[in-house]
């Protein structure tokens, strides 16, 4: 089989499966036979590729939400190893490493380097889009519950006030001209007249909004994941604080979840959305939609494009 691989007359790519009963995560092998790879195919074995990616970051983003979250004590102790430059430790979540599974668990020889590089990238950007996880390389797949959201926040903002923003300026310092330049644009309301707590928390989202990646070559890996976690929490944060979509909004998610309910057919159970072509539903929708509890989604390619699916939560698995 290996010298099917190696002349290509057939493609072998993982896809991880999540168990829902055992609250397990499988990952197989899957083949693709030497007829998918006629040039009239190309594009169809580019959506079974994808689709199968897209399933299994899906899988696994599962997986680590039914996985115990992290706990507030824990975060403090993030936050020091991630400050600390070149410190040493590990964290549950870090031993959970998608190429490591693929190695350990599948005949690896017969999956290329390439293949194995390609759909890792493509399941952690997966992941990353989706919001509910945060994807760093030095602690691995980060989240919390909603009801850790606020203490969380004042942590992180206590860590970034007082700790983070000081070692850029005394370490890193285009960093931190950089981040003085941008604070000139942070809008600041001059009839507020609540808590000073209450500026800090505006403040602190806003400047992570702006700065997001525009670090990202000024400093150290260990910084950049910091600052990935901090945008987590801090958008987190900001979806708790404004959860309630606009009126017309509301409409278009009611009626979405009631077509979703339909039983005349098992085709209405699902919804299906392309964000760029079906204009009358916002992104905003998509989001919220994305963020229902009542509510499952994945990510569906076909034909050069990528199309939202969902489906409301049953007690029953709706996708392989």
């Amino acid at each position: 089989m290996k010298k099917l691989v190696n002349e290509n007359l057939i493609l072998v790519f993982p896809e991880f499966k999540f168990l829902k009963e055992t609250n397990q995560l499988a990952v197989c092998l899957c083949l693709i036979s030497e007829k998918e790879f006629k040039s009239s195919n190309r594009e169809k074995l580019k959506e079974i590729y994808l689709n199968s990616l897209s399933k299994s970051a899906l899988a696994i983003q599962n997986y680590i939400l039914e996985s115990e979250p992290y706990q507030i004590s824990e975060l403090m102790s993030i936050f020091e190893y991630l400050i600390t430059e070149n410190a040493e430790g590990t964290f549950i979540k870090q031993s959970f490493n998608i190429k490591n599974w693929i190695h350990s668990f599948t005949f690896k020889e017969l999956l290329k380097e390439e293949v194995i590089e390609d759909s890792v990238q493509f399941i952690l950007e997966n992941i990353q889009e989706s919001e509910y996880i945060a994807v760093t390389k030095s602690i691995g797949l980060f989240h919390l519950t909603d009801e850790l959201t606020e203490k969380a926040f004042e942590i992180l903002k206590g860590y970034y006030l007082n700790q983070f923003s000081q070692k850029l300026k005394e370490n890193y310092q285009t960093a931190w001209e950089l981040i003085s330049k941008n604070r000139k644009n942070i809008v600041v309301d001059v009839n507020y007249s609540g808590p000073i707590s209450g500026l800090e928390e505006k403040f602190v989202s806003e400047e992570l909004k702006i700065i997001g990646e525009n670090l990202n070559g000024l400093i150290p890996k260990t910084f950049r994941d910091f600052l990935i976690i901090a945008n987590y929490i801090s958008q987190k944060h900001d979806q708790e604080r404004n959860h309630s979509a606009s009126g017309e909004d509301l409409k278009s998610i009611k009626m979405l979840k009631t077509m979703m309910t339909m039983k005349s057919s098992n085709l209405s159970q699902f919804v299906v959305i392309n964000s760029d072509e079906d204009r009358e539903f916002s992104h905003s929708i998509v989001d919220n939609l994305r963020r229902d509890p009542d509510c499952i989604s994945c990510d569906w390619y076909e034909k050069g494009k990528k199309w939202n699916v969902f489906a409301v939560k049953k007690k029953t698995s709706l996708f392989p």
